[in-house]
C-alpha cells in the first residue's frame, strides 16, 4: 500500500485474502494499532467500500532503518496526507480505478496457475525511474505461462482531449527508442465511442510505439482476458499477455524486459 497510497477492501480482499470479510477484519485490527486510516467517499447509489491508507507510522516502519534519507522524506510527506486528504483529492476515482485494473490482475492470478503479475509500479516509482521522460498510471509485468507482456497503463476517465492522450506516445516513442525494447502502451477507456474515437484518431496518426485499448468498468472486466484491441491490427482482441508478441509483429523491434 506505501507503492500505490490507497487500496479499497475489495482490492486488499482480492489481492490477500480469500473473503472480503477476513480482509476487512484485518483491517479493523490495523486501525486499531493505527497502522490504516479508512474512509467512505459518496456514490451515488449504495455504500461505497472502505478506502485505505497508510499511516506516517506505518510507513516509518515500511522504510525501517536502512532507507536512504531521501527514502524517509518521500515517506514522511506521503504520511502527511491523511485519510481526510486523500478523501478530497480530486483524482480519487483515478486512483482508485488504476489500482482496480492492477488489483483484478493480481486476483486472476491467484485462481490461474502459471499467471502471474511480476511487476507492478505506481506513477510515483515511474516518473521516478523514468525521469519525467514518461508518468504512466502504472507500469506492469504480466505472464500467463510462457506468453509474457510489459505494459504501460494509461487510465482514462474521459476528462482529457483525444490530442492529449495522442501527445502521451511521443514520450513513449522516445523512451522506446533509448531503451530498445517494444512495450504497448494500454489505453483503458471509460466507454466503446471513446475506444472508438481514439482508435480512429490512432489509424490516421500511426503511433511509433504499439498501442492498445480497452474500455469498460475495471470492476467488471477481467483485464487479463481479451479485451485488448492493438491498434493497427487485425480487430480481434487479444488476452493481455499475448499483446507481447502482438507488439513485436506488428511495430517490430525486441520484447525485452524493462529492468527495475
Amino acid at each position: 500500500m506505501a507503492e500505490h497510497r490507497m487500496l479499497t477492501s475489495k482490492q486488499i480482499a482480492r489481492i490477500l485474502f480469500p473473503r472480503e470479510r477476513t480482509a476487512r477484519e484485518r483491517i479493523a485490527a490495523m486501525r486499531s494499532f493505527d497502522l490504516i486510516e479508512t474512509f467512505r467517499p459518496p456514490c451515488s447509489s449504495g455504500t461505497s467500500p472502505l478506502h485505505c491508507t497508510l499511516t506516517a507510522k506505518a510507513l516509518r516502519l515500511v522504510v525501517g532503518d536502512d532507507e536512504s534519507a531521501a527514502s524517509r522524506h518521500r515517506v514522511a510527506r506521503a504520511g502527511t496526507l491523511g485519510a481526510v486528504a486523500m478523501a478530497l483529492r480530486a483524482d480519487l476515482a483515478h486512483l482508485r480505478g488504476t489500482n482496480e485494473v492492477f488489483s483484478q490482475l493480481v486476483g486472476h492470478a491467484r485462481k490461474n496457475p502459471g499467471c502471474e503479475l511480476e511487476a507492478w509500479r505506481s506513477e510515483w516509482s515511474c516518473a521516478r525511474l523514468f525521469g519525467g521522460q514518461v508518468r504512466p498510471d502504472g507500469f506492469g509485468r504480466w505472464r500467463d505461462g510462457e506468453a509474457w507482456c510489459d505494459f504501460f497503463l494509461e487510465y482514462d476517465t474521459g476528462t482529457e482531449t483525444q490530442e492529449r492522450l495522442l501527445a502521451k506516445l511521443v514520450g513513449y516513442a522516445d523512451l522506446a527508442f533509448a531503451a530498445d525494447v517494444t512495450c504497448p502502451v494500454l489505453f483503458w477507456l471509460p466507454s466503446v465511442v471513446r475506444e472508438e474515437n481514439l482508435q480512429r484518431h490512432l489509424a490516421d496518426r500511426r503511433s511509433e510505439v504499439p498501442v492498445a485499448t480497452a474500455h469498460g468498468d475495471p470492476t467488471k472486466t477481467d483485464p487479463a482476458g481479451p479485451i485488448w484491441l492493438l491498434a493497427g491490427a487485425d480487430k480481434e482482441r487479444l488476452p493481455l499477455a499475448a499483446l507481447g508478441a502482438a507488439s513485436v509483429r506488428e511495430r517490430g523491434g525486441r520484447q525485452h524486459a524493462h529492468a527495475f
